[in-house]
């Protein structure tokens, strides 16, 4: 799928696309909050969810450098 594609579906397709497609990568709690980061071939997508108002929200992107927020959160595993 390319990140033209995921822009032109609903919402609803965008997030069937992520559960059946995407790689999560990590999860943030801002407030009432909750944002997933996924990766989804060659962009990412964050998934937001307000626990009170229960909106929720998908932003698809390319550009590397809004990931800097999450860079704190991901967690690399080490080689031995």
């Amino acid at each position: 799928m390319t990140y033209q594609d995921f822009k032109n579906c609903s919402v609803r397709q965008q997030i069937y696309a992520i559960h059946q497609y995407a790689h999560f990568i990590t999860l943030t709690t801002i407030g009432d909050c909750i944002t997933r980061l996924y990766a989804l071939d060659n962009f990412y997508v964050e998934y937001k969810y307000n626990i009170t108002t229960l909106q929720v929200s998908v932003d698809a992107f390319s550009d590397t450098n809004k990931l800097a927020v999450y860079l704190d959160q991901v967690e690399l595993p080490a080689f031995s």
